[in-house]
Order: C-alpha cells, then structure tokens, then sequence
C-alpha cells in the first residue's frame, strides 16, 4: 500500500500554441488561451511549471547588449573567462558573490541565494544583440501565477518556475526550481520506515526539483516550443511552499 503523499503514475502535459512573450505580457491570460487551443482543463492537485525566461521576458528582465555599460572588473574578468565583457557585467550586476571563474564560466552567488553559471544570465530563446536575466522574485512571481490560475480555474493547484542549472561533480544541465507555490519545495521524510523498518534519520526530498526536472524532459532547451508543462498525478500534500527551504546555509554547503 503506497503512503499518502506518493503515486504510482504521472502525466506530463507540455502546453504549447505559446506565442513569443513580450513585456507586458499576462502569462496567466496566455496560458488559458493555450490551454484552450490545445483543448485541454486543469485538474485539481496539477502542477504547473513555467520556464524562468517567459517569466522574465513578461517581466522585462531582457537586456539589450548595447546598452551596457562596462566596468573594469568586467573588463579583467572578460579577458580571464575569454567571455563577452558585456556579458560578464550583466552577470556581476546580478551577483552577491563569485565563487569560481573559468574558461567561459563564472560560478557565482545570485542574489537570490542561488549558486549556478553566470547567473543564470542567458542569450538563447531571445533575439541577437539581447541577453535574458533570471526573474528579479521568482517565488513572489510563483505565487501570484499561483493566486490568479486558481481565482480563474476554481482549481487548486501548484506553481513552479524551473530554469536549467548544472550540478555539482556532474556534467550536464537539468530543470530545477528557483519558484514554488502551493506544495513544499523539501519533502522530509526523516521518521518513516524503510521497507526493513529502519527508520529515516537524514533524507530529505527536493521534490520542486524532481518535478522540474520531469517537466524539462517535455519542455527542452532550445526550439522545442513549450514553455509550460502541467505535471499531473502528484500526491503532495498542499503547503505554503518557498524556494528558500532548498538553500543551504553557507555553514552547511560541503561543496564552499
């Protein structure tokens, strides 16, 4: 018998019929509209993950490359990273801290708290010449996704904003969450028993991550097209979710 809070199967539901968003745009607004086309409902318990980029485009976090003004800590980083300077100053605007730099990579601090590549600032999916910051307040932005999907939809449902990071010791990027709302971002399971009755002492679940990463199977990387996934089938249980209980403190981070 499974426990409450888990299920058996998933469905991964990629919304496309997504026109390029623009600032201004109502995502909430365009995503029933998808929905629509593509003649599909929401259910209740559905999670909906966003990519970042539709999030920050409707937000007006893209920057044109030719406005950028470049400081000399850009400059030297630039030439020790073989990096655009005028990117590597939209990264430092963004950061509270550099990790690492390498050859074509900076590992930074954001000042979300997250620590990813360059800050998450990226030139695909978005015209030559610009460049996409990550959203300014991706869980404030989940929560109002959150608040008008289900005022419009009498569903309840979950919100997730997922972008690709890589991980520590591992090549490759993955969706991971930087915005959760309506179900918690850290499943702890300290206290359940094993199948041989041995009792859970450390593992926590990062299940925002897992189904971000699922929804990135569907949605892609480059012209795939499907900027949103509905996750349906999913057990959690309803909280008031928030990306921050998946951040380390600096004290408990083995990898700083």
């Amino acid at each position: 018998m499974k426990k409450k809070g888990f299920t058996d199967h998933l469905e991964i539901i990629g919304i496309d019929h997504f026109p390029e968003v623009k600032e201004g745009d109502d995502l909430t607004d365009l995503f029933f509209k998808a929905l629509e086309e593509k003649r599909e409902k929401l259910e209740d318990g559905d999670a909906i993950v966003f990519t970042s980029k539709i999030i920050s485009k409707s937000e007006g976090r893209v920057v044109d490359l030719s406005g950028v003004k470049i400081g000399s800590d850009a400059e030297r980083i630039a030439k020790e990273t073989d990096k655009d300077p005028r990117i590597v100053q939209l990264i430092l605007n963004e950061t509270k801290e550099i990790v690492r730099t390498e050859k074509n990579i900076i590992l930074v601090e954001t000042k979300h708290g997250f620590v990813c590549a360059n800050a998450g600032v990226d030139e695909s999916n978005v015209e030559e010449g610009k460049a996409v910051l990550l959203p300014e307040d991706p869980q404030r932005s989940a929560s109002r996704l959150k608040k008008e999907i289900e005022e419009r939809s009498g569903e309840e449902i979950s919100v997730l904003i997922s972008d690709s990071f890589g991980r520590a010791f591992r090549d490759g990027v993955t969706g991971i969450c930087i915005g959760v709302s309506g179900i918690t971002a850290l499943l702890d399971r300290r206290g359940e028993e094993d199948r041989f009755g041995k009792i859970a002492r450390i593992t926590k679940e990062a299940v925002a991550d897992e189904i971000c990463a699922a929804a990135n199977l569907v949605i892609g990387e480059f012209k795939e097209g499907i900027p949103i996934a509905i996750v349906r089938g999913l057990k959690l249980k309803r909280s008031e979710g928030d990306i921050k209980e998946v951040l380390f403190n600096r004290e408990d981070d083995l990898f700083r």
